[in-house]
């Protein structure tokens, strides 16, 4: 990955309104414990603390290639993710009533859904970054099959 790749990922990653693009498993306390068991060593802090320490200790490639592929690996079964990359690329939002039909229970971080309502109301954060940036780049293509 060439460097102006990094820095704009990175900056996405800072820029985030959920920590690590609310790939986590719950709260604070559960995302920092789900961090050190993938042995990622830094000190309590805001999110934004722990990012920055996550990003200079490790960098952005290993920041996804060890908890963002292959957590949304864990979250997602091929078939889902290959679902809203077709919707991604089509310019559309899902109908929420496939969500279930392709083993997304939970959507987020791709989808936001309006749950009172029951509709996607908007592309979650990682949406774009995944399908933009992440799956297209040579250093993870092979990660991702």
């Amino acid at each position: 990955m060439d460097e102006k790749q990094k820095r704009k990922l990175e900056r996405y990653l800072k820029n985030s309104t959920r920590f690590l693009w609310g790939l986590g498993p719950g709260n604070q306390k559960d995302n920092y414990e789900w961090l050190r068991a993938e042995g990622f060593e830094f000190t309590d802090g805001s999110y934004d603390h722990v990012t920055n320490q996550l990003l200079e200790n490790y960098g952005i490639e290993q920041i996804l290639k060890r908890i963002v592929i292959p957590r949304v690996q864990k979250l997602f079964i091929k078939k889902a993710i290959d679902f809203l990359r077709e919707s991604w690329q089509a310019g559309s939002k899902p109908d929420v009533s496939f969500l279930r039909l392709y083993g997304i229970d939970k959507p987020l971080p791709f989808l936001e859904v309006n749950t009172q309502f029951n509709y996607v109301e908007r592309w979650g954060e990682l949406a774009g970054i995944w399908f933009e940036e992440i799956e297209p780049t040579q250093d993870f293509r092979e990660m991702i099959k």
